[in-house]
């Protein structure tokens, strides 16, 4: 199957028919980790509560599902980062049979494909490395421990929506910030990728230079973000950003979000697929659908989240389907997972690096809860 998925995503030739079902899927981020560490009484097998729930994973055929850990900042936010750094190695250890490890470089990459999902952790906000409070330091510290406990970290944002010691998050107008530079030179060579979802325009703009300046080797992905010129939004990319990232090698992945898609169409999520396909992204799309725990959302003007058609992970070979008409049956399957895994083993294999490290298991503190969610997270 992963030779399948690569041959296609190299965009040579032409393929037509109806699709092969079911198509493999990787998305490139969802909050299950923050719902499973903040919620009473949360379980991953509950779609009554998340979008990524267990047997929609396996409805919809996602074969890598990246889990961010998240963090709002204050003073609960280490203890909730090595609460959801906890799940994670308990989702591993006790569901088994959905779940297993894609790591650098101890999975084989054809065994991405095998039953269950494999998953990888990346960090959204750099404030779950590093309180306002705390030497910068602390940051790489905890990066380490992170990367010894649950082994590769896919990607960091350094921002979520607000403005934090490493730069300003897309709500705001404030660029990187000197903390900022230290964490990106500090992840050079390390096989990490920046993800500039939650970047300002200042921000991502700041990040590239910074990258380019010092000629860091550092991949440049937004894990789910759409296109500004398709709905103007600030969650989602300028054209100039997005092509930066697309002539970077690096992937966009598409959120399911209806305040970010359009909202009131569902189809605008073709619209913005088809828009990434026009700038040159066909090599860059990816999906990064943005599920996370809805149920109670202390923000009721938002509902629905997602538009019917996009609500679950189960929804995902209806929406490769609806693709049909407008793609080819290459670019559908490079969507669905080929780019990322072209990516993933562009910069797994690469020679450089400073590694992981031994692995060292560290005592856990207990987690923080509330009603709903105590990290106050809102996609």
């Amino acid at each position: 199957m992963l030779d399948m998925v690569n041959r296609s995503s190299s965009g040579s030739g032409k393929q037509s028919g109806p699709l092969r079902a079911p198509i493999p899927i990787a998305d490139l981020h969802c909050d299950l980790l923050s719902y499973l560490a903040s919620v009473d009484n949360a379980d991953p097998a509950s779609t009554e509560d998340i979008g990524c729930a267990i047997p929609f994973l396996r409805s919809g055929h996602v074969k890598l599902q990246v889990l961010a850990i998240y963090s709002g900042g204050g003073v609960n936010s280490a203890r909730l980062t090595s609460c959801q750094c906890a799940w994670f190695r308990r989702l591993l250890k006790h569901y088994k049979h959905a779940f297993h490890r894609v790591d650098l470089p101890r999975t084989a990459p054809g065994s991405m494909w095998s039953s269950g999902t494999g998953i990888v952790a990346a960090i959204e906000n750099a404030s779950a490395l590093c309180g306002d409070d705390e030497p910068v330091a602390e940051a790489f510290r905890r990066l380490r421990t992170i990367r010894n406990k649950l082994g590769s970290v896919f990607y960091i944002s350094l921002t979520h929506h607000g403005e934090n010691r490493f730069g300003g998050g897309n709500y705001t107008d404030t660029g990187l910030k000197d903390d900022g530079r230290i964490l990106l030179d500090h992840i050079n060579g390390e096989k990490i990728a920046i993800d500039l979802s939650h970047a300002s325009d200042a921000l991502a703009h700041g990040i590239l230079d910074h990258i380019d300046n010092n000629k860091l080797d550092i991949p440049v992905i937004a894990s789910h973000s759409n296109f500004r010129s398709v709905y103007d939004h600030k969650r989602n990319l300028p054209d100039e950003i997005a092509r930066a990232i697309i002539s970077r090698g690096g992937l966009i992945g598409m959120n399911f979000l209806r305040a970010f898609l359009h909202p009131d169409d569902p189809s605008s999520l073709i619209r913005h697929i088809l828009y990434g396909i026009k700038i040159g992204g066909q090599d860059a799309l990816s999906f990064g659908a943005d599920f996370f725990h809805t149920r109670g959302h202390p923000d009721q003007s938002r509902v629905p989240f997602f538009f019917r058609e996009h609500e679950h992970a189960g929804n995902y070979q209806s929406i490769l389907r609806s693709l049909e008409s407008e793609l080819q049956t290459d670019r559908i399957e490079a969507l669905a997972s080929g780019n990322v895994v072209t990516f993933l083993q562009r910069l797994w294999t690469k020679k450089n690096g400073r590694g992981q490290g031994s692995r060292r298991h560290e005592a856990e503190p207990p987690c923080p809860r509330r009603g709903h969610q105590a990290s106050g997270k809102s996609a």
